[in-house]
């Protein structure tokens, strides 16, 4: 009869800094805590503790989750925009690099169980991301989870007006411009690595022999988006 007195308390898996975290960042009280270990689970890390766990298919529903809670937080915003005008903004919210800044601006990675070294997961907050709500969205139910997401991620931390204007297209507007004009332009987009320890691009807009524009960056497709700027720049003029 006095058992019960001697049973062991159940370990929590989750962290109290992890609870904490939910509960300030994210507005929510997690019930199933094992749900939540596997959101924070990347592939790489199952891999080094052997174990068939890993946050792949919260991904997967906290990608679809976060497609419908941002579309329906836009159609209430904006309910004088298209279809078309409401479906590329969705598109630019949900893409992995604004999902990888919003998980970063919560301080998401620092609860991710990875493998840390050489190895660079270029998506690994934008995929903890999904995969926590995900898990939000498996164990509170759409309500809360799209609660969460609107009050604590869209609200304080959405700039539409920035992303657009992060998201904008140098390169095509640049060629459209040039095309209305019956003008023709060309980029020559060398690596330079003499400058910087790490490889960069460089990149010239040419129109007719000149150089219309300049830019730099990391890889071939952001100096010619940079170099695309920088000669709108001039055009508009």
């Amino acid at each position: 009869m006095l058992n019960f007195l001697f049973k062991k308390k159940k370990t929590p898996l989750l962290s109290d800094s992890f609870i904490l975290f939910l509960k300030n960042k994210l507005g929510v009280c997690p019930v199933d805590q094992k749900i939540y270990l596997e959101a924070l689970t990347h592939s790489s890390y199952k891999n080094i503790q052997n174990k068939n766990l890993d946050n792949e298919r919260l991904e997967f529903l906290g990608d679809a989750f976060i497609s419908l809670s941002v579309a329906n937080y836009l159609y209430k915003l904006y309910p004088e925009k298209q279809e078309g005008y409401l479906t590329q903004l969705r598109s630019k919210i949900v893409s992995r690099e604004n999902l990888n800044k919003m998980g970063s601006k919560i301080g998401l990675e620092e609860f991710i169980f990875y493998q840390k070294g050489s190895n660079n997961f270029k998506s690994l907050i934008g995929n903890a991301f999904e995969a926590i709500y995900g898990a939000i969205f498996f164990d509170l139910g759409y309500v809360t989870a799209q609660k969460s997401i609107e009050e604590y991620i869209l609200k304080p931390y959405l700039n539409i007006d920035q992303l657009i204007v992060e998201n904008r297209d140098y390169k095509s507007e640049l060629l459209i411009l040039h095309q209305k004009n019956d003008s023709e332009i060309k980029f020559k987009t060398v690596k330079d690595i003499e400058t910087s320890k790490e490889i960069q691009f460089v990149s010239n807009v040419l129109n007719e022999n000149k150089i219309i524009g300049k830019g730099k960056g990391s890889s071939k497709k952001i100096a010619e988006q940079n170099a695309s700027k920088d000669a709108l720049k001039i055009s508009e003029i």
